[in-house]
């Protein structure tokens, strides 16, 4: 059984000026000039379905007895200032200045056992669970340094308005930070699960669930130095 991850970020930018709002109680937030990160606590659920009749909404592969889904999101809010600005007949492309920029971080995680679900394979999905929070647990450092290293640099946004112009941008940004923020959570979380289905053998070995896990944060920190080092 190897569990299908569902990890992604979504992102989305507001015009200039409209409030980014975060329940204060229940975030973390890392303030670092004009950059904020908020971090949602981790929201975990449990779906039971019928092992002999799963249903379409049900998002197990092949032989698959369960699977954990995560969804690491990113939502962010964008403030631009314009410095200089060019004509081409209707068209304005305007060069902008990044002001502000407001992070919010989620962690969605949703199991889908089986009606039959057994002991082992109940801690071996809950051992994705740990995985993905452990790896959460630190992301708001990441999103705060990639905010930070992109807030140097100057973007371009065309339209017939300064409105429209401020969105091409904004949505460039937000795709770029999409991308940074992609490429170092989300293939680090499926580097280590799929560690972790290995040395478990996705379950079915009696590997204790606390020693596959250390040994796959092991393993990919070693492969993580040598890609360094090559």
């Amino acid at each position: 059984m190897i569990p299908v991850q569902k990890l992604k970020t979504l992102i989305t930018t507001a015009l200039l000026g409209t409030p980014f709002l975060c329940p204060a109680s229940t975030a973390f937030a890392a303030s670092v000039e004009a950059v904020t990160v908020t971090k949602e606590p981790p929201k975990v659920q449990t779906r039971t379905f019928d092992h002999t009749n799963p249903g379409p909404e049900v998002p197990i592969k092949g032989r698959e007895a369960a699977t954990t889904h995560c969804s690491y999101d990113y939502v962010v809010d964008i403030g631009l200032q314009s410095i200089s600005s060019r004509r081409n007949e209707d068209i304005y492309a305007h060069k902008f200045k990044i002001t502000r920029l407001a992070v919010r971080l989620n962690l969605p995680i949703t199991f889908w056992l089986p009606d039959t679900v057994n002991q082992r394979l109940r801690e071996h999905e809950d051992g994705h669970r740990q995985i993905y929070e452990e790896i959460y647990s630190n992301a708001e450092k990441t999103a705060a340094r990639q905010a930070q290293e992109i807030l140097s640099e100057t973007f371009i946004g065309q339209g017939k308005t300064l409105e429209d112009a401020q969105n091409d941008a904004k949505t460039k940004i937000a795709i770029e930070l999409n991308r940074r923020y992609g490429n170092e959570i989300l293939a680090y979380a499926r580097m280590v699960t799929q560690l972790y289905d290995n040395a478990t053998k996705s379950g079915k070995n009696r590997t204790p669930v606390f020693l596959a896990i250390r040994e796959s944060f092991l393993q990919a920190w070693f492969m993580n130095l040598t890609k360094k080092r090559q």
